[in-house]
């Protein structure tokens, strides 16, 4: 009886030292969106700003350019596009706005 009582104390005492069962795969909360294949729009709205593509809101400049909020300047690139920091060329997209490569 004592040996069955040892046993069955230090089967207890180990098995809190195992890691738990894997209870299967947890699903990421926040899917991530799939990187866009296709140009990019820069839209202009009327008033005097453009939205960029990943729908932050500049102020349009009086020469048709625009500063980014990291403090790069885009450019008009005098056929009616800009050139982008990158030194890509957006072109224009007939409503003011810009399609981007």
């Amino acid at each position: 009886m004592r040996r069955l009582s040892l046993a069955l104390i230090g089967a207890l005492a180990v098995s809190g030292c195992v890691a738990p069962a894997q209870q299967g795969r947890i699903a990421n909360a926040t899917p991530q969106a799939a990187p866009s294949s296709g140009p990019k729009r820069i839209t202009y709205d009327g008033a005097g700003n453009f939205t960029l593509p990943d729908g932050t809101i500049v102020v349009a400049d009086a020469d048709g350019g625009f500063t980014l909020p990291n403090g790069a300047h885009v450019s008009p690139d005098g056929s009616g596009g800009v050139i982008l920091p990158n030194g890509a060329r957006c072109g224009s997209d007939g409503r003011q706005g810009y399609i981007c490569p």
